[in-house]
């Protein structure tokens, strides 16, 4: 019996100990943090992690753009929040909605109203239902314009257009696809006139 108790208590120091020198998963170390510094100097940790979040962005006193997520983490002095399961809609001056975003995951910077989605990001128009796919977008509220690198496919009208590189409003009005453009068009003979 005495043998069985040390064993327990020696198996409950090793977990405790293993458990100690786990790192937290939500810590993030500094760019260009070496080993050598304290643990402390080289870690960011979250100021906030919430459930279900939601964040409204506004210009004066009109809502711009409202973003939901299903899970964010906040990291005040480097204005970021992290987001996964993004859910973002966008208004005009006069609160009408003109599009509507979905990614699996995102970067937040509030203060100067900038995001970046990441993951099967969808945007619809409200106006028109027009219909852009990518993997990554840029949304600048300051000029509400989204943009991307990336390949895109858009969906409008019954046309598809596809290539990398693309800028448009953030209600894809006055969208521009830059290099490698193809598509399939539902009336060609339009086109060819």
């Amino acid at each position: 019996m005495r043998k069985m108790n040390k064993f327990f208590a020696a198996s409950l120091l090793f977990v405790f100990l293993l458990g100690f020198g786990c790192s937290d998963k939500n810590e993030i170390k500094t760019p260009g943090a070496s080993d050598t510094e304290s643990p402390d100097a080289s870690i960011i940790r979250p100021d906030q992690q919430i459930m279900g979040a939601e964040i409204a962005l506004f210009k004066g006193s009109v809502e711009t753009t409202n973003i939901k997520a299903d899970y964010i983490e906040k990291y005040n002095k480097q204005d970021s929040t992290l987001a996964w399961g993004l859910n973002v809609h966008f208004y005009d001056k006069d609160g009408k909605e003109t599009s509507h975003l979905v990614a699996d995951s995102g970067l937040v910077r509030e203060t100067v109203q900038w995001m970046m989605a990441n993951g099967n990001v969808v945007v619809t128009s409200g106006r028109d239902s027009s219909r852009l796919e990518t993997q990554q977008l840029f949304w600048d509220g300051r000029d509400q314009k989204v943009t991307t690198d990336s390949f895109v496919t858009i969906y409008q009208d019954g046309d598809t257009l596809m290539g990398y590189g693309f800028e448009a409003d953030q209600d894809l009005r006055g969208f521009k696809i830059k290099r490698q453009v193809s598509g399939a068009f539902k009336d060609t003979e339009e086109i060819s006139k």
